[in-house]
């Protein structure tokens, strides 16, 4: 019998910089951290205190900031340097002096994007009004047709802001989600994210419950489906690679009916953002359950590679492609 396993949007991909973090403010242990610092209290206070500061800043200093913090992090976090160079060499024909130069991209990219959360309601309204449009028409075709939907993407580009576009397709929104750091500090998050109209599932036991009582209403979940946090999904071509990726998706879909989405918002070379749908995913007539979940899954994960290839260095590949326990690969 296949298990449900629900990936999570936007989960534990701050370990990147939080690591580098942490190899900056290591002392000697003290005494025990109680009350407000435990709950989290002062990061949550620093967070809304760079939120009012990074709203009176132009784009072009913000992203200077962050670019420093990116740099800095890259060269601090070397665990998670070598993962994601090991993953970035399929981009660089065997090169690993690029694929480093690669990583040190992403980081950067990664660090822009953080900021970009401090501002998403801001974005989000660009995105809207841009020109061309968020390409959405797929998924609000499902919608019409009375069909829930899951919308699936990589750990590309901003998929906070992906989520919250999906959110003016005119269905409630769900993604699921790890706690981001300490409580005070989700906290802020996921208000953040529910003002946008993306109602969080906390991931955990009840998780898929919930996901499988949304899509029997008809709404959208949104999962970020690259990483195989069980490791014990499907295995998939990926990146000229065997990879485990998590059947999740592809079970809730079967299970409901909901249509599988995959699609992706990423930053553009000169400015603003782009909104992308794709047409739902084939879901196969005959074979088996397993057969099936694995056949939707390989398409879920070729179109994944077809994103990433756009610019790898908005895919954070922080994470060991093989399982989501991150650990160095060979090199």
């Amino acid at each position: 019998m296949l298990k449900v396993e629900v990936s999570s949007v936007g989960s534990g991909d701050g370990a990147a910089l939080s690591e580098a973090g942490d190899r900056v403010l290591r002392h000697r242990p003290g005494p025990p951290v109680r009350g407000w610092r435990r709950r989290g209290q002062h990061l949550a206070l620093g967070l809304r205190a760079a939120t009012v500061v990074t709203r009176h800043l132009p784009e072009r200093t913000r992203y200077w900031l962050a670019d420093i913090v990116g740099h800095v992090a890259h060269l601090l976090a070397r665990r998670r340097a070598a993962i994601a160079a090991e993953n970035y060499v399929t981009f660089t024909h065997g090169d690993r002096r690029a694929a480093v130069r690669l990583t040190r991209r992403a980081f950067v990219n990664y660090a822009r994007t953080v900021t970009d959360f401090l501002v998403l309601d801001r974005l989000l309204d660009q995105l809207v009004r841009s020109t061309p449009p968020p390409a959405t028409e797929p998924l609000r075709r499902e919608l019409a047709r009375g069909r829930a939907a899951i919308v699936v993407t990589p750990h590309f580009g901003n998929w906070d802001l992906g989520a919250a576009v999906t959110a003016t397709c005119g269905r409630p929104v769900h993604a699921v989600a790890d706690q981001f750091g300490p409580p005070a500090v989700d906290e802020l998050v996921r208000a953040t994210r529910e003002r946008l109209g993306v109602r969080i599932i906390s991931a955990g036991p009840a998780s898929a419950r919930e996901a499988l009582r949304a899509l029997h209403r008809g709404d959208v979940l949104c999962l970020a489906a690259d990483i195989d946090k069980s490791g014990a999904g499907v295995a998939v071509r990926f990146l000229g690679r065997s990879v485990s990726f998590p059947a999740g998706p592809a079970i809730l879909a079967l299970r409901t009916g909901a249509a599988l989405i995959p699609g992706y918002v990423r930053r553009l070379p000169g400015q603003g953002h782009e909104a992308v749908l794709w047409n739902p995913i084939e879901v196969p007539s005959e074979g088996s359950s397993e057969a099936r979940v694995q056949a939707m899954t390989q398409g879920m994960a070729e179109s994944f590679e077809a994103m990433i290839r756009l610019d790898p260095s908005q895919w954070f590949a922080f994470h060991h492609l093989g399982s989501g326990r991150p650990r160095v690969g060979a090199g």
